[in-house]
């Protein structure tokens, strides 16, 4: 990282797109992401809030939590509109150099 702050909503766009991949502990999350796990803690409380994630176990040492419908639902219209911005800035660079992008 170069040393930028990440905002609250960069950091759970990441959290989501990490948990689409299934039920996961705090910790885990906080692996696969890099972010602190008391801030995943943080974060997670926030999206159980919201209704995009649920807690599906709870225990003095772990907590698991998943993404409910609504949750996955919104972090693929994240997903797609990140791709889709992504697409676009990559034809804008392309046509700049006088190269054509092909999306994967």
């Amino acid at each position: 990282m170069d040393g930028k702050k990440r905002t609250f909503q960069e950091l759970r766009y990441i959290i989501l797109l990490v948990m689409l991949s299934g039920q996961q502990t705090t910790n885990q999350i906080s692996i696969r992401t890099g972010i602190n796990w008391r801030t995943v803690e943080s974060h997670l409380t926030f999206l159980v809030g919201k209704g995009f994630v649920s807690e599906v176990f709870k225990s003095e040492y772990v907590r698991i939590f998943k993404l409910t419908e609504a949750g996955e639902t919104h972090a693929n219209n994240l997903r797609q509109q990140n791709n889709e911005l992504a697409e676009g800035l990559g034809k804008e660079k392309a046509a700049k150099k006088g190269q054509e992008v092909v999306a994967l």
